[in-house]
């Protein structure tokens, strides 16, 4: 993300947006420019994704399925808009701890490399880190998914992700803002 940051503030922050007198390794600069890099990316990310897994994998026959949501309590907004609506509120939520976790990796406290000669055991390090980190992460997302299933938070902040018993592709991020 370094790299990112980095191209970003070249290119757009520092010619357009910051006073040249605010330096780049300020890190109320950093935070606010992760902030903005990781919404617009998450935001291309999710409808680029979404809207090729939905005109492309999606069955479109299972919007014919009497659970799938025509109208939203009386509203004219269907199920795929009202995904959309959902997702759409809720991904700057969502980035907030990504934004943590970059902010963390460009002050400089990560095990990150940039070169395969930087592992100490080469490229079985490299494969083992891979995989370490695949299965951490799952590991983390459920354990964040099964306590969001918790009776204190379900209703408040959960449920409406379970609304949808047909989901389509649009609706991985819709949560509760």
């Amino acid at each position: 993300m370094d790299l990112v940051l980095s191209v970003a503030d070249y290119y757009f922050f520092t010619p357009y947006m910051y006073p040249a007198t605010w330096p780049e390794d300020d890190i109320f600069r950093q935070a606010i420019s992760l902030l903005i890099v990781t919404n617009v990316g998450a935001y291309i990310l999710y409808f680029f994704c979404a809207t090729l897994s939905y005109y492309f994998v999606f069955d479109h026959a299972l919007m014919k399925h009497p659970q799938f949501l025509k109208y939203w309590k009386f509203h004219f907004q269907n199920q795929v808009r009202r995904e959309i609506k959902f997702t759409v509120q809720a991904l700057p939520w969502i980035s907030i701890l990504t934004v943590a976790l970059f902010l963390l990796e460009i002050r400089g406290y990560s095990k990150l490399h940039d070169d395969l000669g930087e592992f100490p055991y080469g490229l079985f390090e490299l494969v083992v880190s891979v995989i370490s980190f695949l299965f951490f992460t799952d590991m983390f997302i459920y354990w964040i998914h099964r306590g969001l299933h918790h009776r204190l938070v379900y209703k408040r902040l959960h449920k409406p992700h379970h609304v949808w018993k047909i989901p389509t592709p649009f609706a991985s991020h819709a949560f509760h803002p």
